[in-house]
């Protein structure tokens, strides 16, 4: 038994087009008219069938999913209104027993229609209107017009850049149209396509233009920032999502994790957020991602069996929770290689380096030590920047410059900057950055940096420079990649012992020959091209999976 409802697609051989063959182009490797297909048979509720008169059309959308009307050479013509080749298809379909009380006109022309436009067009034909025409983007409103003088909406039209979009796409109520001989009868209304739907083919140049858009994934990205994790995620994540702009990009973040939303927000990206699991699935479910990233630290196997519901390709972000062996890749740069699943990939050259960094090199090896710069990620939770100016201050340093750097989430600002005064009185020599857009500049200037056993690991390394890591929490001391590449001197955080152990590595790095054999190991690192190898890792497997997925 048939829907109710039908999606009409018009595909002439298109022998008189001044592209031949050109709705069995391939784009991104499918014919074109393969794209409306798909698209019309996501909506559920209608029958989509293919109006045409050549034998390989017909063919290509009998395996695509569609229906097949056979269209008679006398409504070939360049010259053949929709109304007649409409008319054709409804009596055609009725003698076959086949009738619909609303039909929705479409062309492979058009291939960037969208299925929330679709259901629009269905469902405010229910609104005592009898045809729906689509308009251009230019016009302001949802709902363009409405009217009984159909001259009033092709004037309308006479306005926009994009004349003839009335011809491109209609619905109406088939009784009506049936009736009347197969003419679009009033009330009339009209509903604004976006700037992408209404691009139609008028040219070779439009083929590269839909390809673009057509290849473009959709990238929902799932990530955690805040006090206790930090911003070394979404700094990463920036960096990533940076070699994915012809991509359709969702963030979503867990409500009052305003740091790193306002950051995403900064850099124009769209971000919603969630509080419960249900909120989170509904945001999933209706973006349809190709791809889920998760930068959440550990996941769990209930969660990523939830996430595989949705039929997308799962990239996870240090994640050493049992949940990641259902991802399709895992990247953990920063921790020891262990027994690890087929698509998990750690060491350094996976580690996502933002560009400041990957352009600038650290100045040549002081003998003496001139400059240290102290910096314990974005938040330092535990305030161990005071407590380090405080060692600093004890054993009298006053020969040394330091930088301190706070990051954006750092909460002791004010009895930070009490405490630089206080010693900058006392002669001590401390530059304090709170923000800055080259940070890269401190950092190629220091001879060695005391930092948080994070990802700043990474960029500190990029740029050539020997460091003193502490791990301040139970994840980072289980980053193993300062110790294992022998790139610096590394110290856990322990209240009791943080002083003595603090000026053991300072003795440790001012050490030219420890320094020395440090900047040797570093030079042997590859971190320029750490975030080329994660891209070109994720678009390989997507190309080999994404004609499974959703």
């Amino acid at each position: 038994m048939n829907k109710k409802s039908l999606i009409l697609i018009m595909a002439r051989k298109g022998s008189n087009d001044a592209i031949s063959r050109q709705n069995i182009r391939l784009v991104d490797n499918k014919p074109l008219i393969y794209y409306i297909i798909k698209t019309s048979l996501e909506f559920k509720k209608a029958d989509v069938i293919v109006s045409t008169d050549s034998d390989e059309i017909k063919e290509l959308s009998l395996m695509y999913g569609a229906q097949v009307i056979s269209r008679p050479k006398q409504l070939t013509k360049n010259t053949t209104s929709i109304k007649e080749i409409c008319f054709h298809s409804l009596k055609t379909l009725k003698d076959k027993n086949q009738n619909y009380d609303s039909c929705l006109v479409l062309h492979p022309k058009i291939p960037l229609i969208q299925l929330k436009t679709i259901e629009l067009f269905f469902k405010h034909l229910k609104n005592n209107v009898d045809t729906i025409f689509g308009l251009s983007d230019i016009l302001e409103s949802k709902f363009i017009f409405k009217t009984k003088n159909l001259n009033q909406i092709i004037k309308l039209d006479s306005i926009n850049h994009d004349i003839g979009i009335l011809n491109k796409i209609v619905s109406f109520k088939v009784q009506n149209f049936l009736n009347n001989n197969g003419k679009f009868i009033g009330p009339f209304q009209g509903i604004k396509l976006s700037k992408n739907e209404t691009h139609t083919l008028r040219s070779y140049h439009d083929f590269g233009i839909f390809e673009q858009i057509l290849s473009r994934k959709k990238i929902l990205v799932r990530i955690d920032s805040g006090l206790k994790i930090g911003m070394g995620h979404v700094y990463n994540m920036l960096t990533i999502l940076n070699h994915f702009r012809n991509d359709e990009i969702l963030i979503v973040m867990q409500k009052n994790q305003n740091l790193g939303s306002h950051k995403f927000k900064e850099n124009l990206y769209n971000v919603k957020s969630f509080s419960t699991n249900s909120e989170l699935k509904k945001i999933i479910d209706d973006f349809k991602p190709n791809i889920i990233f998760n930068d959440i630290l550990n996941t769990t196997e209930n969660y990523m069996k939830s996430l595989k519901k949705f039929n997308s390709m799962i990239v996870n972000f240090e994640d050493i929770g049992n949940g990641r062996k259902f991802a399709n890749l895992v990247f953990n740069p920063i921790f020891k290689d262990r027994k690890k699943l087929t698509q998990e990939f750690y060491d350094g050259k996976y580690a996502c380096v933002r560009d400041e960094f990957r352009i600038w090199k650290n100045l040549s090896l002081r003998k003496n030590i001139q400059k240290i710069l102290i910096s314990f990620g974005g938040t330092d939770v535990s305030n161990i920047t005071k407590k380090t100016l405080s060692i600093i201050e004890k054993n009298n340093m006053k020969n040394i410059e330091f930088t301190v750097i706070l990051g954006h989430g750092f909460k002791y600002k004010n009895k930070i900057k009490q405490k630089i005064q206080q010693l900058r009185k006392n002669n001590f020599k401390i530059i304090l950055v709170e923000k800055s857009d080259f940070l890269a500049q401190h950092i190629r200037e220091t001879d060695f940096a005391i930092i948080s056993n994070g990802r700043t690991v990474f960029e500190v390394a990029c740029m050539g420079v020997p460091m003193l890591t502490v791990s301040v929490n139970d994840r980072e001391k289980s980053h193993s990649f300062v110790k294992d590449k022998q790139i610096g001197y590394h110290m856990t955080f322990q209240s009791s012992t943080f002083t003595k152990n603090l000026l053991c590595g300072v003795n440790h790095l001012t050490s030219f020959k420890n320094r020395k054999k440090y900047k040797n190991n570093l030079e042997k690192l590859d971190l320029l091209n750490g975030v080329n190898n994660v891209v070109k890792k994720i678009n390989s497997e997507y190309e080999l999976i994404k004609d499974s997925l959703n």
